[in-house]
């Protein structure tokens, strides 16, 4: 069985408002109940439209922050800088002669044998 009103309730409650409210009484009282209901359904149709908006609003707002959040942090432009950068730098000095341990290289060019002032012997 449903639990919604059936055509046994239904008659019961005709009946008792025939006896409550007499039967001149009825037809402007069925239509007041009938515009109280229209009236309730419409507030909760507006108070659900405004629910909604709500949530819209919510998730425009939440994607516009992302949007902005991807153009702040575009990596294109961001590696373009960098090039840049290092470009920059490679132009401003020349390197200097380092090794791996981070000494300065001799020169490879041999040098004259220098007397030495020990005699062998």
């Amino acid at each position: 069985m449903s639990p919604g009103i059936g055509m046994p309730e239904l008659l019961v409650v005709l009946v008792l408002a025939l006896v409550v409210v007499g039967p001149q009484q009825l037809p402007v009282m069925m239509r007041r109940v009938g515009q109280l209901m229209n009236q309730a359904r419409g507030l909760a149709k507006e108070f659900q439209n405004s629910f909604e908006e709500i949530g819209r609003e919510t998730e425009l707002a939440e994607l516009r922050k992302e949007i902005e959040a991807l153009k702040q942090a575009n990596p294109v432009n961001q590696i373009k800088g960098e090039l840049d950068k290092v470009a920059k730098e490679a132009q401003a000095e020349p390197p200097a002669k380092t090794g791996a341990t981070g000494l300065p290289v001799e020169d490879a060019t041999p040098r004259p044998a220098v007397k030495s002032d020990r005699i062998d012997g």
